[in-house]
């Protein structure tokens, strides 16, 4: 029998595993503001400081629900960035998916199983911390007029 590192979840109801859990939870400290995360793999919760201090009133904080997708796999590809009003989704070919709510400050993300502790690390990691802590994208135009894709080197 093969060990998993992660909670394995096959709903044939939820073939998007929208409703995987996620049963690992952390708190880190990203600047000056406070990120919930949520896994199923213990190898992706972050190399961060965790947070040990009680909620300062007034404090900004993100939730992370970072899904591991045994299904899905392959290395990342070239990341392409889709905005459109407050939301940003980043995908970086079947190997992972992550879309931001900039209003409602949630991330959820789906990681193929490929993608191993070290390029979590050292790349999707810091990626996720500059985006949560980017501002809501300007949206001059209506959100179908907005819509735009760009690569990961604008």
């Amino acid at each position: 029998m093969q060990r998993r590192e992660f909670a394995a979840y096959a709903d044939p109801l939820d073939i998007l595993r929208r409703f995987a859990p996620a049963p690992l939870k952390a708190m880190y400290r990203i600047g000056s503001s406070r990120a919930v995360v949520q896994t199923n793999d213990f190898h992706l919760l972050p190399a961060l400081p965790l947070d040990v201090n009680f909620r300062v009133p007034g404090e900004q904080s993100q939730e992370w629900k970072l899904i591991r997708d045994p299904d899905t796999p392959g290395p990342l590809e070239a990341a392409r960035f889709l905005i459109c009003g407050p939301l940003t989704v980043v995908e970086m070919g079947p190997a992972c998916l992550l879309a931001l709510d900039h209003e409602r400050r949630e991330v959820v993300g789906f990681i193929g199983a490929d993608v191993d502790a070290r390029t979590y690390q050292e790349f999707l990691v810091p990626l996720l911390c500059r985006l949560t802590q980017e501002p809501v994208p300007a949206s001059p135009l209506p959100a179908s007029a907005n819509l735009r894709e760009r690569s990961a080197h604008d």
